[in-house]
């Protein structure tokens, strides 16, 4: 009896134990399988952001005001689709490549269309735009992948449906800057750099108006160190907000009315403006009045030409693209401009009554109807000095409208692709002005790509006559790896007359209290002559 009691426990031990380890298998299981869910959420959630943001950037308008039309609203569903299948290692099962969607992508009935892949059981559905609110240049993606299961199917479960959505607007995502010297911090040296050779002021564009409640518009950024050493605390005045990623050397500096002390929490990037329009020939001719016309220039143009040894000749520069392939653009003398007199022209520009430079020379044969943009590449930089003793009159407008992917309100535009360590130069001076004559004035944005090249800025621009200060150097914006601000020598310290509020900036107790400074000027930000970065989707949900 006791021999047959100990076989039976023995028995239900081994039942016990198979029942043990079938739930104990099902558990590892589902555990492996739910892990591998989880990795692939991951996954799913990355191809639709990729077709998402791919959809936006084909709802950029070229000029960022025209319309979003049908056909690139057709192009984004495609894209979007196209993108979501493959980042997971699909193929559509229609076999498009969206060099000519087909046009089931466009927008059906149900506000969206439907792409499947041939090879794995993924499906991407896009609605475009992307919903409520309707933002025209907004897309909405969803992908839904039915993942097979390898343990689970033991226990009847063959796959799991894993859904991700994302949502990507094509537009302009930018900052708005005064100066901005974008070279890689910390560590990366001086990004922007002042000599204290003499008096100079930035402004953010407000004029003082904004005293107690400040913008953030027009900042003047350093993504690494500041410097603007001893001994005197107020050679360079700026007007607004600068911004330091390191270390700073502020000595030398005064702002008006608000500072940021403490370094920026993270790096910003450069702008991805682009200029990848090639112009065709270019010629220019005359004496007096020198004609230049827009083309591609690959031998140097040295401003006064040969027969102007005193500078006295007017040099118009006719609306277009100027490209300086391995050749140069140096400014020594003559007037200088874009206008059909030589002169400057100035009128209300923009929404904001605000009172600037244009050109009168109307459409340029490539497109460029109002302004002129001149591009350096290969071995080419672009320099305006004064070593007459008359300083050149230098008045150049940048466009507001370009053909292709050529960003707008940029006078000047150095490629990535060029060579120089020092490819855009203003070291005119002022004082050397004479009657009749008129100081430096770029209506547009300076923009220098190459990395770790710099542009320096003298503060040519405060040219006084009576009752008049003058203009800034450059109204728009100034960016570039590093940027070196030369005071000029403009004023003394005796006409300084800096600006301190009542009360604390942003505060109900201010009640103002701010007074110009004569100091040279070298950059006043203006969203009329500050072009936005082209080329970002970037996701919103």
């Amino acid at each position: 009896m006791l021999i047959n009691l100990r076989k039976g426990k023995r028995a239900q031990s081994l039942v016990i134990v198979a029942l043990s380890a079938t739930a104990l298998f099902g558990i590892i299981a589902l555990g492996l399988d739910a892990g591998r869910l989880y990795f692939q959420r991951r996954d799913v959630q990355n191809a639709a952001d990729a077709g998402a943001l791919a959809g936006a950037q084909e709802l950029m308008p070229p000029d960022g005001n025209s319309p979003v039309t049908s056909s690139m609203v057709a192009k984004a569903n495609c894209e979007a689709a196209l993108y979501g299948i493959q980042e997971l290692g699909g193929t559509p099962t229609d076999g498009t490549d969206c060099t000519n969607p087909a046009p089931n992508y466009s927008p059906n009935g149900s506000g969206f269309i439907t792409e499947t892949a041939g090879n794995m059981p993924v499906t991407v559905r896009v609605w475009t735009p992307s919903g409520v609110p309707i933002s025209a240049n907004e897309i909405h993606v969803r992908v839904m992948y039915n993942v097979p299961l390898t343990f689970a199917a033991v226990i009847g479960f063959t796959n799991s449906a894993v859904v991700a959505d994302a949502y990507a607007h094509g537009g302009f995502l930018y900052n708005t800057y005064a100066v901005f010297g974008f070279q890689a911090g910390p560590g990366g040296g001086n990004t922007v750099d002042f000599d204290q050779n003499g008096y100079a002021q930035i402004d953010n564009g407000n004029s003082g108006g904004d005293i107690c409640t400040p913008s953030n518009q027009g900042r003047v950024v350093s993504n690494s160190k500041w410097h603007a050493p001893n001994p005197h605390p107020g050679w360079l005045n700026i007007n607004g907000v600068f911004e330091h990623l390191s270390a700073s050397d502020t000595h030398a500096v005064r702002t008006y009315w608000y500072q940021t002390v403490n370094p920026v929490p993270v790096q910003e990037q450069a702008p991805n403006y682009e200029a990848t329009f090639t112009p065709g020939a270019s010629s220019y001719g005359g004496t007096g009045t020198v004609n230049i016309y827009p083309g591609l220039y690959t031998q140097s143009l040295n401003i006064p030409f040969a027969g102007d040894p005193q500078g006295n000749w007017t040099y118009i520069f006719h609306n277009g693209m100027y490209l300086f392939q391995n050749a140069s653009l140096n400014i020594t003398g003559g007037t200088v401009s874009n206008t059909s007199t030589g002169q400057p022209l100035m009128k209300v520009v923009g929404p904001n009554g605000f009172v600037g430079g244009y050109s009168d020379l109307g459409v340029g044969p490539d497109g460029i109807t109002d302004g002129v943009e001149f591009v350096f590449d290969g071995n080419s930089t672009f320099s305006m000095t004064s070593p007459k003793t008359k300083a050149p009159s230098v008045f150049l407008v940048a466009p507001q409208h370009t053909p292709g992917r050529v960003t707008p309100k940029i006078a000047f535009f150095v490629r990535q692709t060029d060579t120089s360590g020092s490819p855009w130069t203003d070291q005119v001076d002022g004082t050397k002005a004479t009657a009749g004559g008129f100081p430096v004035q770029i209506w547009g944005t300076v923009y220098v790509g190459v990395p770790n090249a710099a542009a320096t800025l003298q503060a040519a621009s405060a040219w006084q006559s009576p009752g008049n200060r003058g203009t800034y150097g450059i109204t728009g914006e100034l960016i570039a790896p590093r940027v070196l601000l030369m005071g000029g020598n403009l004023a003394n310290e005796a006409t300084i007359n800096p600006s301190v509020p009542n009360g604390t900036p942003g505060t109900p107790a201010c009640t103002g209290g701010y007074v110009a400074n004569p100091a040279g000027l070298l950059v006043q930000f203006n969203p009329n002559y500050a072009p936005m970065s082209q080329g970002y989707a970037y996701l919103v949900k």
